[in-house]
């Protein structure tokens, strides 16, 4: 993939333009015109309601549940999405229960999130026909299409199918530093894993253990790539699941993990969630915080009641990981797909949402507002103005050079349920050596295992 230019600018939105209908007569679906026809003959608003984690406190809800206000603002009158927030960790469990009724809704959350397993999304939804197939509307909505990343297209085409609507936007995951406590002699990105860790003294990680573990996970990803072979042996299973953990490069990456949480975590750490580990880092409790740059917005003057104990969202920088390495993988399935038990004017909302949240104006707004960056779009100069007026996201793209390399997160090798539930399970047991970093190890085989 064409990363020069993709990692020139570093920030998004999602998708504004949205149509009448999918397109074309695919599967159950019937014809465009059918569509059309149903729609304008009658003066029902077609309205659905779905499920979906990025509500509430997660850091997803900032920009998702404004975007779909946008989408029932633009098309008011006609469609109308209602959301029903439902934890993270009950999400993926809520699904299963619905297609097994052939009760989902018109919009799933895509498999690697909300706790949905890819396996299980490839042997139920997929084997099953239930999710809808969007060739027909890609191939006929060319101005959606050519904004995709090409390797997703090509992960979510399935015996032909488009299962699944591919990404628009890449992000690279690096980390925040509080620079009024934490002053390295170089920047991180250009420190050797070694001398990065030689350099943290008493400094504090914002680690978590609840949920899914995120913020520690993605430090332990950095510290796998950081060992010989780590990158080439995560990278193997990018399209698949890694089910066994017991690899030297891991072992010793987790020894490394272990360490770190007995000199150099935050105090709230064990049964930290997200918003926790925040906390600590965002009340000076904490230097650094391994993050997105969907985070970038807490650090703003608009932000700041969240900010206690002389914080200042100012002092904050961004970079990548030592050893000059980003964490992304392009080979995934999209946020969404379309359930084929949806009816034909419920598709047709389903695909102009999707056709509305790939539009370059939503897009840009998504990077604006969560950092990434869209390899197959131009982008605009009022956008590129504006990415400028946001500091953080500027350093986190100019972090990013040709000589970056690119390696997926234990999040997207890891099975779903091991991924989203279980790692996070397992981490107190590391921190407190109840676990040794081999039996932690071997857990996570076995849980991974069991997810088969």
């Amino acid at each position: 993939m064409k990363f020069k230019k993709v990692i020139s600018v570093m920030t998004a939105a999602v998708l504004v333009l949205g149509m009448s209908g999918c397109g074309g007569s695919t599967g159950t679906s019937g014809d465009s015109g059918d569509l059309q026809e149903s729609k304008t003959s009658s003066d029902d608003v077609v309205e659905v309601t779905i499920p979906t984690y990025l509500a509430g406190e997660n850091v997803g809800a900032k920009f998702f549940l404004p975007e779909v206000e946008r989408f029932n603002k633009k098309y008011e009158g006609k469609y109308k999405i209602n959301i029903e927030e439902v934890p993270q960790a009950s999400y993926a469990e809520k699904i299963k229960q619905l297609a097994q009724q052939k009760k989902l809704p018109a919009l799933v959350h895509s498999a690697g999130s909300g706790g949905i397993d890819v396996q299980w999304f490839k042997d139920v939804a997929v084997a099953n026909n239930m999710a809808y197939d969007l060739s027909e509307f890609l191939n006929s909505h060319p101005d959606t299409k050519k904004n995709l990343v090409p390797e997703s297209i090509d992960y979510c085409t399935v015996d032909g199918k488009v299962v699944c609507m591919p990404i628009a936007v890449l992000k690279p995951v690096g980390l925040f530093y509080n620079s009024s406590l934490y002053q390295g002699e170089k920047d991180i990105k250009d420190m050797s894993m070694e001398e990065f860790l030689a350099s943290l003294g008493d400094h504090k990680f914002a680690f978590q253990t609840a949920d899914n573990g995120w913020t520690t996970g993605l430090l332990l990803s950095a510290l796998v790539a950081s060992q010989e072979g780590g990158i080439e042996l995560i990278q193997k299973y990018a399209d698949d699941k890694l089910y066994d953990y017991t690899d030297p490069a891991i072992v010793n990456a987790v020894t490394e993990l272990q360490k770190l949480f007995q000199t150099n975590a935050a105090s709230n750490s064990i049964g930290a969630a997200y918003a926790d580990a925040a906390n600590a880092f965002m009340s000076n409790n904490a230097s650094i915080i391994c993050n997105g740059s969907w985070m970038s917005s807490e650090f703003e003057e608009a932000s700041k009641d969240k900010w206690s104990n002389g914080f200042d969202g100012k002092n904050v920088k961004a970079t990548i990981y030592p050893g000059d390495v980003a964490l992304v993988n392009p080979r995934i399935y999209g946020e969404f797909w379309v359930a084929n038990t949806a009816s034909e004017e419920e598709k047709e909302l389903a695909c102009a949402f999707l056709e509305f949240r790939d539009s370059q104006e939503e897009i840009e707004a998504l990077m604006l507002a969560e950092g990434g960056v869209a390899p197959s779009i131009t982008y605009s100069e009022d956008f590129q103005k504006k990415q400028e007026e946001t500091p953080i996201l500027s350093q986190l793209s100019a972090s990013i050079t040709d000589n970056t390399k690119y390696a997926v997160s234990l999040y997207d090798v890891m099975p779903s349920s091991v991924a989203d539930i279980e790692f996070g399970k397992l981490l107190p047991k590391l921190a407190d050596n109840s676990l040794t970093p081999e039996q932690f190890c071997q857990e996570l085989t076995k849980k991974a295992e069991e997810a088969k």
